[in-house]
């Protein structure tokens, strides 16, 4: 089979994937949170049960991706940034080794990383 018939196996993501991806990670935390609330309350209702379901696989999903990143100091600054909910200028202090720029750019591919696995699992 030719090139033009191949499945692509990790499909690019679009600019639209990656701000979509990028809105989720900024999101993270806040879904987490309520996910955890909802689990408090005695009797939700099937409106927040349907919202706890629904962030439950958001999340599970963008952790995934974030574990699935390969390079180690990239999938660091993503779990640092997004999943344990840190700023950017916190970030760029936690990994003071490194220049901001790098840290921004690093940013960028764990970005771009979470977008493919999340565009490849049907999610975007």
């Amino acid at each position: 089979m030719g090139e033009t018939g191949q499945m692509e196996l990790f499909p690019s993501p679009s600019p639209s994937d990656i701000q979509q991806t990028r809105e989720l990670l900024n999101k993270y935390v806040r879904m987490r949170k309520a996910v955890q609330e909802i689990g408090t309350m005695n009797n939700p209702s099937e409106g927040w049960k349907q919202v706890q379901v629904e962030y439950e696989e958001k999340t599970a999903n963008i952790e995934m991706a974030v574990r699935l990143i390969v390079d180690d100091n990239v999938r660091r600054v993503m779990d640092f940034r997004f999943i344990r909910g840190n700023p950017r200028w916190g970030t760029i202090k936690r990994f003071s080794s490194v220049t901001d720029r790098s840290i921004d750019r690093q940013i960028v591919r764990g970005v771009e990383s979470v977008a493919e696995t999340l565009k490849l699992i049907g999610v975007l």
